[in-house]
């Protein structure tokens, strides 16, 4: 978290790990800043990301714009390949607040656009389910499985922050397959 969090504010994570050379432990401060990801904006989505990592499941495009032909939505995480994304919500969406019921209804709606007009599923997860890594990882296992890979990937946008939606580069794209990440120990 504090890898994405440093290389969102313009700061390069891989330049500290010179710093910690001979420190025990060297392999996970290379893993986590090779790992580390500028769009993610949140703890949960980086927990999500871990959990798609930790499954040796594709890993997921943050926070990239999706919509029927134009940039209409963007989503937390998105498997473009398998036509599928996630939504990872933290409680103070919801949690003592007088209009709850309203961001409730307006995230129902958003949904059922996003599977109408886009075509595309979606896995909603909070913070009790992404701390469980193993969990997680197996019911994002499961949503992959019932949004198969398809031959073309969906369109979609990278948010790049301060600007919006841009065309993404061909080095954006994710793997479609998921692979065996090696996770250090």
């Amino acid at each position: 978290m504090a890898a994405d969090a440093a290389a969102r504010r313009g700061h390069h994570p891989r330049k500290a790990v010179p710093h910690f050379k001979h420190w025990p432990g060297v392999s996970r401060v290379e893993w986590v800043t090779k790992f580390a990801d500028p769009l993610s904006e949140s703890p949960l989505e980086t927990l999500g990301r871990f959990s798609a990592i930790a499954g040796g499941l594709p890993l997921p495009v943050s926070n990239a714009w999706v919509g029927p032909g134009f940039p209409m939505y963007r989503v937390d995480g998105l498997w473009p390949y398998h036509w599928a994304a996630f939504e990872a919500d933290g409680a103070l969406k919801y949690n003592n607040r007088s209009d709850a019921s309203k961001i409730v209804q307006k995230q129902s709606e958003r949904e059922w656009e996003l599977r109408k007009k886009v075509s595309i599923d979606v896995l909603r997860f909070g913070f009790s389910e992404a701390v469980e890594t193993k969990a997680l990882s197996l019911r994002m296992t499961r949503f992959l499985d019932h949004n198969p890979r398809r031959k073309s990937p969906m369109r979609w946008w990278k948010d790049l922050p301060g600007f919006g939606p841009v065309d993404p580069d061909e080095s954006d794209w994710p793997d479609p397959d998921g692979r065996d990440y090696c996770l250090p120990s």
